[in-house]
């Protein structure tokens, strides 16, 4: 049989687990709250702000109609030689 691992090695893999996965956090966390979101506003050459206005439609088509199928398999199974 193959030799067990030791307590030592598996505490300290167990430790390494425990501070990589707080780091990631860290650096996960970190780069979240410095994200900045940058909305830009339209101006006109004198300065002042434009509203524009748009118009948007939106078609909703009834789910397809499932053909129903009909078939015929045939199995063989064959003993071993």
């Amino acid at each position: 049989m193959a030799e067990d691992i030791s307590n030592k090695t598996i505490v300290v893999l167990v430790i390494l687990t425990v501070v990589i996965s707080i780091l990631g956090t860290f650096v996960v966390l970190n780069e979240v709250s410095n994200t900045k979101v940058v909305v830009p506003q339209p101006t006109t050459a004198g300065g002042k702000g434009v509203t524009t206005q748009g118009e948007v439609s939106l078609t909703i088509l009834p789910p397809p109609q499932r053909d129903s199928a009909t078939g015929h398999v045939t199995l063989t199974i064959l003993e071993p030689e």
